[in-house]
């Protein structure tokens, strides 16, 4: 099933843009969302675990991932990818002056595995429709009629 997309209208960003131009670019869209319950249900489906081990385990990982980060590792979760811990700080004159209240962007970094990065690179993608567009064009605006002279 291909990626979503829609167009939107935005400053271009090109080096020799005229000032105030602008064009249209691809915009990702989420078709829906698969939730905890689903993903255990459709891993479950393709091992003998069951979805309650398949939560437990995923549980268990949070916990673990949540302990090396804290501890400044990264975490290396084989083919799926390495997460990592990275901020952020206001800066300061002096290294005295400085003190960890200044960290702020705290944020998980993920980096996808070869697997997953592959995978992205062989997507298909597919343009949803605009519904300000429907009707227009050759198809639609009453193409069925005869021409008037």
């Amino acid at each position: 099933m291909p990626a979503k997309y829609t167009l939107v209208l935005r400053k271009d960003l090109r080096k020799d843009a005229v000032e105030g131009s602008k064009l249209y670019y691809a915009n990702a869209k989420a078709t829906g969302t698969c939730d905890m319950y689903e993903l255990c249900d459709l891993i479950s489906l393709s091992s003998t675990a069951s979805p309650g081990d398949v939560r437990l385990i995923l549980d268990s990982l949070i916990e673990v991932m949540k302990r090396s980060l804290g501890k400044g590792e990264v975490v290396q979760v084989g083919e799926l990818g390495n997460f990592q811990l990275q901020f952020g700080s206001s800066g300061t004159a002096t290294k005295k002056e400085f003190n960890q209240s200044l960290i702020k962007s705290k944020r998980i970094v993920f980096r996808p595995g070869k697997v997953l990065r592959e995978a992205v690179a062989n997507f298909s993608f597919e343009k949803i429709p605009d519904p300000s567009e429907e009707g227009k064009g050759e198809e639609g605006g009453g193409g069925d009629r005869p021409e008037i002279e």
